[in-house]
């Protein structure tokens, strides 16, 4: 079968928007909803939860969550005997199962979620008697200067860009996990993550104690940035943090099209 071929990957995206559609369509317009849960915390206990940036980082938050589970809820039988045969016997090849995969764990999913978050948002603004008093696009001055320095918050076109990477980074990681484990994909994603977190501080904390690294580090790196401006500072922290992601999301990919290469149904 040819690696790719356009009309058999068109029939492939319609059938996984269809499985999109039953098997992960609910989950998200439930996420979606998580504007409205914050706009009820606001009305019980008003506080700064409804401010700007709290909204902001709520719809984020629902962002990932849809990016990390997305895979794990359209393509969950994917990798198991006797369930996964449906994958297995698509009219398609790999690559195009595989592309459709990413598309929809990757950008699909989440945008939707993001998009219907934002209008979820918007619409509880508009509402007269609610405790929004801003859009989300309405931003003080201090969080626009952070946004664009630093890039915590995305405000700039940069920002954008590395919260789109990470966002891609966590899809494409739990796309790996999902064929990999083969029950309670998603929890023993999280234990395995907090298992292999614990096992690196273990190993690296005695080796800087043993080498006196302390916060050494902190004060030579402060020695290095100190002949630098701050935009010389801003685009090193912008494409040592963009390669890295890349990087990152290149191999898990990869690994996650060998893992259904050679899987075994």
């Amino acid at each position: 079968m040819k690696n790719f071929e356009l009309n058999r990957f068109k029939k492939v995206v319609v059938r996984d928007f269809h499985n999109t559609y039953s098997l992960f369509g609910m989950s998200m317009l439930i996420i979606m909803l998580i504007p409205a849960f914050v706009w009820l915390m606001g009305l019980a206990v008003n506080d700064d939860v409804v401010e700007v940036w709290n909204r902001r980082n709520f719809i984020s938050l629902a962002v990932y969550i849809t990016a990390a589970i997305s895979s794990m809820k359209i393509y969950n039988s994917c990798n198991l005997v006797g369930k996964g045969n449906y994958f297995a016997l698509l009219p398609a090849s790999l690559c195009e199962k595989f592309t459709s995969m990413v598309l929809y764990s990757f950008v699909v999913c989440p945008l939707v979620v993001f998009a219907g978050s934002v209008a979820v948002d918007t619409i509880l603004t508009l509402l007269p008697f609610g405790p929004y008093k801003e859009f989300l696009w309405q931003l003080p001055d201090w969080m626009k200067s952070i946004g664009d320095n630093t890039f915590i918050f995305p405000t700039s076109i940069g920002g954008y860009v590395l919260s789109a990477l990470n966002i891609f980074a966590v899809a494409a990681l739990f796309m790996l996990a999902n064929t990999i484990f083969k029950k309670n994909k998603f929890i023993k994603t999280i234990l395995w993550l907090m298992l292999i977190t614990f096992a690196l501080v273990l190993i690296i904390a005695p080796i800087a104690g043993h080498f006196e690294w302390g916060w050494n580090w902190i004060d030579k790196l402060a020695e290095w940035f100190k002949d630098k401006t701050e935009e010389q500072i801003i685009r090193i922290y912008y494409w040592s943090h963009f390669v890295f992601n890349a990087v990152v999301i290149f191999f898990l990919s990869f690994f996650t099209y060998r893992r259904l290469k050679k899987m075994q149904y």
